[in-house]
């Protein structure tokens, strides 16, 4: 857990090996709770991707914050992670002190290779003011440095029982949400201010072709005519590029070609509040 934008879901994405959670610079880009699966020797370890805390109350969503603190007390191990780039920590700090003393609470810092070591230090020693943490790891997601001590840590302390999911498997989310999460990831990528936030991305259909390819069908649910014509953009260009740039990584992912094809349809009811 911790503020947007520290980081969480690239973290999780390089601690499972494989992209299970979407990543973006706009805040609040993980709207539900994701799981990553890590099965290492006799231990499997279940992360749990959440929405991030907003500094900024006028953003706040309070639906994705119970999401991230019912994940909270879901989990065994709280992995508290903050972005050691962020000229103030005050928010973060906030937020640690919600948290009751006797929870078990490790601290990752990350971007670690982005900041002189010294700064780092005076960052890790203000945090450890706050409490005791079980363990506090320094890591860079984009390095990988540090990313096998916070694996080795939660190999050790995980609970004894039967294993939840099978061993080569890597998040709960089924096929038809990764996929709709990939697209949702390009929208935010190529379309700016409120306009990814104001749409539902769904995988209607999917189905495994004879020659071993995948065709999937995406419906983008939007709030109005404007919208859809941003959506398309000039020529269908908009489209166009969001559409081949997830073709291309749902085919990368799933090592296998992909034909993926978009609608985008005007949905006014749902955003009006009248759908049953």
């Amino acid at each position: 857990m911790g503020e947007t934008n520290a980081g969480k879901s690239t973290l999780i994405n390089r601690l499972v090996g494989q992209k299970v959670s979407i990543v973006s610079q706009k805040v609040q880009t993980t709207l539900s709770k994701i799981l990553g699966i890590v099965t290492r020797g006799d231990s499997q370890i279940i992360f749990i991707d959440t929405p991030g805390f907003s500094h900024n109350r006028k953003k706040c969503n309070a639906n994705l914050e119970k999401i991230a603190w019912d994940a909270f007390r879901e989990a065994n191990e709280v992995m508290f992670v903050i972005d050691v780039c962020r000229k103030k920590q005050e928010s973060s700090i906030a937020l640690l002190q919600k948290i009751h003393p006797d929870r078990r609470v490790s601290l990752v810092m990350t971007k670690v290779d982005l900041i002189h070591k010294p700064i780092l230090l005076e960052i890790a020693a203000a945090f450890n003011k706050i409490r005791n943490f079980e363990k506090v790891f320094m890591v860079s997601s984009l390095t990988g440095s540090g990313i096998d001590e916070i694996l080795n840590y939660l190999e050790s302390v995980v609970l004894e029982g039967e294993w939840l999911y099978d061993a080569d498997q890597i998040t709960d989310s089924p096929f038809e949400k990764y996929a709709s999460e990939i697209t949702r990831e390009h929208v935010y990528y190529r379309l700016h201010q409120e306009i990814p936030y104001q749409c539902i991305i769904e995988t209607e259909d999917y189905e495994n072709k004879a020659d071993g390819s995948i065709r999937v069908v995406q419906r983008i649910r939007v709030k109005n005519k404007a919208h859809k014509a941003i959506f398309i953009g000039q020529a269908g260009g908009k489209i166009k590029a969001i559409g081949e740039a997830s073709r291309r990584e749902l085919s990368e992912l799933m090592g296998r070609e992909v034909h993926l094809f978009l609608h985008v349809v005007v949905d006014e009811k749902h955003y009006s509040g009248k759908e049953n």
